[in-house]
């Protein structure tokens, strides 16, 4: 399969009735330092059914934007679009996939068929889940090629007994059955969605890792402490929350802290409150009444006592 001559920015994939969006990907990774790396040609690679592209080794492949190839994976062999054209790199010399060839029609189909097995194996285990009563959620299944070996994700946020899931799934799929239990954020991140802004997940686009997020995050951002307004859509804190900290932190250096007497065009007073993002303190004034200030037109209190005038800094 070929990308077409134009080359456009949406890549149609026949058969598997996907699109494929290529207008936005990530660049190739910067080269490293010539000490330690290795010339190779490499590629950028998106999975089928994954949301970020990778670096793998075309060998001796000239792969285009768009193409279909494919990749050694730990199933055997996978189809993946390419997200950037292959060239020679310096690249660290550790292990990476290999694109084996590019795919053909014979290969479409057969990934086809091996999503109908999935879908299958996936229907038979919500389905025993729920004749089974327990407290999970089938996520994902995934059948082997030979469809001797049927890996079930299932999510659930207590532990379960699945001795009994099993040796009914291996009856059911005449397979051998592997059930991995996923947490709530790896559910949320296999099953994707739109979070509180409005966008794609981000676990589900370019998240690699989750880091670990506490409600000390929320309360330094000024976050309303309500799980409605903290939670995402696995119900846990936010990974959001954790790459904005670094931001939060380095503005929240430049205002008055809260409680901090300082003097104000209209009088002396303490901070109530402070809005990092617009820039902004609420200061209770001395003679009364609650007013909003830029954080520029803050002055601190000298040591003495509130006077006006004062030339201190916001501290």
């Amino acid at each position: 399969m070929s990308a077409g001559a134009g080359g456009g920015d949406r890549v149609a994939l026949p058969v598997l009735g996907a699109v494929v969006e290529t207008s936005d990907e990530p660049d190739f990774p910067d080269e490293g330092p010539a000490t330690h790396t290795v010339l190779a040609n490499v590629v950028l690679l998106r999975p089928t059914g994954a949301a970020r592209a990778s670096l793998a080794d075309a060998g001796a492949l000239r792969l285009r934007k768009g193409e279909t190839v494919l990749l050694e994976s730990d199933r055997g062999s996978a189809l993946a679009v390419v997200a950037a054209p292959s060239r020679r790199q310096l690249v660290e010399p550790a292990p990476m996939p290999r694109v084996l060839r590019r795919a053909t029609d014979t290969d479409l189909k057969a990934e086809t068929r091996a999503r109908i097995r999935d879908a299958d194996a996936l229907r038979l285990a919500g389905e025993a889940v729920r004749a089974l009563n327990l407290p999970a959620k089938a996520l994902r299944a995934d059948v082997s090629r030979n469809g001797q070996r049927v890996v079930v994700h299932l999510s659930s946020e207590e532990r379960i007994d699945l001795r009994v899931l099993g040796r009914q799934l291996n009856d059911a799929l005449h397979a051998r059955v592997e059930i991995r239990h996923v947490g709530l954020r790896d559910a949320a991140k296999a099953v994707g969605g739109v979070g509180a802004c409005g966008l794609q997940l981000c676990c589900n686009t370019f998240l690699a890792d989750f880091a670990p997020v506490s409600i000390r995050h929320a309360k330094d951002q000024g976050l309303a402490l309500k799980p409605e307004r903290v939670s995402g859509a696995c119900g846990r804190l936010m990974c959001c929350l954790v790459y904005e900290e670094a931001f939060y932190r380095a503005q929240r250096a430049l205002f008055p802290k809260v409680g901090k007497h300082v003097v104000t065009p209209k009088g002396a007073g303490r901070v109530r409150d402070v809005d990092v993002l617009a820039r902004t303190a609420r200061v209770a004034l001395d003679g009364g009444g609650l007013e909003t200030f830029p954080v520029d037109a803050l002055q601190a209190a000298s040591p003495a006592g509130p006077q006006a005038g004062g030339d201190g800094t916001p501290g």
